[in-house]
């Protein structure tokens, strides 16, 4: 179709219009629970099924669903092994699930493929191990794609520190002193990155394709 459509998929439907309503393109939204296994598939397949009917030439997954883990314990006293199951199913499951389907609805078109990604999958930080660990995993799941699919475009982009209620938890929660300092400094400092900045940023780094595919680019990478 001419123009742009979007299909925005997500748990909370009320966070989502909010998200949305400056967006110029026509918005198609649907509430969806990524941390549920029943059906997971299925529910997948319904974000794809909003764009049923059109005609596209090009389509782009922006892959950012996800939570941080309860950062008042350290990795090596998260020993419930529920919990942890049901962090990565939401956290890398759902997420390796919503990128098949995606990539199997839409066929005989160009796909690209975003992780929205973090410095956490390349560096290690104390009370955070669980998510670290699970964006560690979703970068190399867009690297193996990559490798595996040389006709699909794909971008691992860390879009830098923002002033969020993740990052106001972190800051609040964590059982790491030095944490606590790193997100409070951010605060003080000012060195918050601007949501409009990143996205324009990444949007430019797609258009130019100045990486390798699958390749780990920073906001901070890129003047």
């Amino acid at each position: 179709s001419s123009g742009i459509n979007a299909e925005y998929g997500g748990r909370n439907h009320a966070k989502i219009s909010d998200t949305t309503s400056n967006f110029t393109a026509e918005v198609r939204k649907i509430s969806v629970d990524f941390g549920k296994r029943e059906e997971i598939k299925s529910r997948c397949l319904e974000i794809m099924k909003l764009g049923d009917g059109e005609s596209f030439d090009h389509v782009t997954l922006f892959n950012n669903h996800g939570s941080m883990n309860e950062v008042d314990k350290l990795l090596a006293e998260s020993n419930d092994p529920v919990k942890f199951d049901d962090y990565m199913f939401l956290n890398v499951t759902s997420f390796q699930i919503l990128t098949c389907v995606f990539l199997n609805h839409f066929p005989a078109i160009k796909h690209t493929c975003v992780n929205i990604s973090s410095i956490c999958a390349l560096q290690a930080f104390p009370s955070m191990g669980m998510y670290c660990t699970s964006k560690a995993a979703r970068h190399m799941i867009y690297r193996c794609i990559a490798k595996e699919n040389p006709d699909v475009n794909v971008l691992n982009y860390s879009p830098g520190p923002m002033d969020t209620s993740m990052t106001q938890y972190i800051t609040q929660t964590s059982v790491d002193a030095s944490i606590k300092q790193m997100f409070s400094d951010l605060s003080a400092q000012g060195r918050w990155v601007d949501v409009d900045e990143s996205a324009k940023k990444m949007l430019t780094i797609l258009k130019d394709g100045s990486y390798e595919q699958g390749q780990h680019v920073d906001f901070f990478d890129r003047s």
